[in-house]
């Protein structure tokens, strides 16, 4: 009897270390759905994968690594570098849909406030240039900043400001999202 509650104990207590986590956001013109899930590749690490699909029928999806750092001498700042594969079908752009894709590399600061661990600020960007962008993409690039607040432990809300775009050859550049969203992260 003793083996087997210590057994659903390590269960319990190793599923709650290794949460895997859900986000979902929304914006006027776009939705994400993101999946992560803890990495031992190296350090504190992620693994994620993402689907978005806009307003004007065209999708993206991703799949990378962010390894995250906590700062020891300024409380609540954690920093992260990363990278992602990122592919693209672009509707509306010449006779037809386009394929684009790109490797992109990133980085990630993450600021929770020390008084009231509940708040935190995310600044991230993502960028592919030429020489790693495929198809007719010249290069890609995301930025997104973000305010979150923890409704519960394994439960957080955020509203935030995202830009998505390709920058084609002999094109305007195609923009996937552009302005604020709302989401929420689901840890479990």
């Amino acid at each position: 009897m003793l083996r087997r509650l210590v057994a659903v104990s390590l269960c319990v207590i190793s599923s709650a270390a290794v949460a895997d986590t859900l986000d979902i956001n929304l914006s006027n013109s776009a939705a994400q759905f993101k999946y992560s899930m803890v990495s031992g590749i190296a350090g504190k690490s992620e693994l994620f994968g993402s689907f978005m699909y806009n307003d004007a029928n065209s999708l993206l999806g991703e799949a990378g690594l962010l390894v995250m750092n906590e700062e020891g001498s300024l409380p609540g700042l954690s920093l992260g570098v990363g990278a992602k594969a990122v592919v693209s079908s672009l509707n509306k752009i010449a006779p037809s849909r386009k394929m684009v894709s790109g490797v992109a590399l990133g980085a990630q600061v993450r600021y929770e406030i020390p008084a009231d661990r509940r708040f935190a600020f995310v600044g991230e960007y993502h960028y592919a240039p030429k020489i790693i962008s495929f198809g007719d993409s010249e290069r890609y690039y995301q930025g997104a900043v973000r305010a979150e607040y923890a409704v519960s432990a394994l439960t957080q809300a955020y509203i935030g400001y995202r830009t998505t775009k390709f920058y084609l050859a002999n094109q305007s550049p195609c923009v996937l999202d552009n302005g604020p969203h709302i989401g929420v992260k689901l840890s479990f």
